[in-house]
């Protein structure tokens, strides 16, 4: 053995017996990891659907309601107006992303 001399069979099966428990550890917490992964994953297309099947409902349905339920959803989708100069203005939101709409006066 090239080793022999530097470390005896003891001490060598201690090792042995310490990387082995790393191993398993890690490869434990890779399959938590890869499992919490697809879980979120699931979760992500699970939200998508759900914004996409109330993406037609939410303009009737906003307008059905009072001012502070209206700001509240706003709040809730992160919806941002900005105005500029010239009279435009922006909206942004989790949702949806608009730019350079006009005001109308109607």
């Amino acid at each position: 053995m090239a080793a022999k001399g530097l470390i005896d069979f003891e001490e060598l099966r201690t090792r042995l017996s310490a990387l082995e428990e790393a191993r398993k550890t890690a490869e434990r917490e890779l399959r938590a990891l890869r499992h919490h992964t697809e879980r979120l994953e699931r979760l992500e297309r699970d939200r998508d659907s759900l914004l996409e099947s109330y993406v037609g409902l939410v303009p009737e349905a906003i307008d059905a309601l009072g001012s502070e339920e209206r700001h509240r959803v706003y709040r809730m989708i992160g919806m941002k107006a900005y105005l500029t100069a010239d009279g435009s203005f922006e909206l942004s939101g989790n949702v949806m992303n608009f730019s350079s709409l006009e005001i109308s006066s109607a």
